[in-house]
């Protein structure tokens, strides 16, 4: 079982757009941070990617650890003197809790 997370990335300046695997590198730099070496093994999956937000599956039983780790460290971005850290906008057991915001949705359906 795994769990989402739609989480954002906030710079404190103004930085260049990353790619997803400069993104993916970000939260197991992060990871590992927090957590040391088991941080870093653990396996994150993005599943959807426009930056600056991500939608990223972990594993179940890891997602407290994972959610702490990216809320709360900070890190340097890579050619860029800004200092950035991720937010967490929503998380689910399930990946339709995370694809659509039901404020979003609502407002699809009302205006069809």
């Amino acid at each position: 079982p795994f769990y989402y997370f739609a989480i954002t990335l906030a710079a404190s300046a103004p930085a260049p757009a990353i790619d997803a695997a400069q993104y993916h590198a970000y939260i197991a730099l992060v990871l590992r941070q927090w957590l040391g070496a088991v941080g870093g093994a653990v396996p994150v999956d993005v599943l959807h990617y426009a930056y600056p937000q991500a939608t990223v599956r972990v594993p179940f039983d890891r997602r407290q650890a994972v959610w702490q780790a990216v809320t709360v460290t900070p890190f340097r971005l890579l050619g860029s003197d800004a200092t950035a850290s991720f937010r967490v906008l929503r998380a689910s057991a399930f990946a339709m809790g995370v694809a659509a915001g039901s404020r979003t949705t609502q407002a699809a359906l009302l205006t069809q």
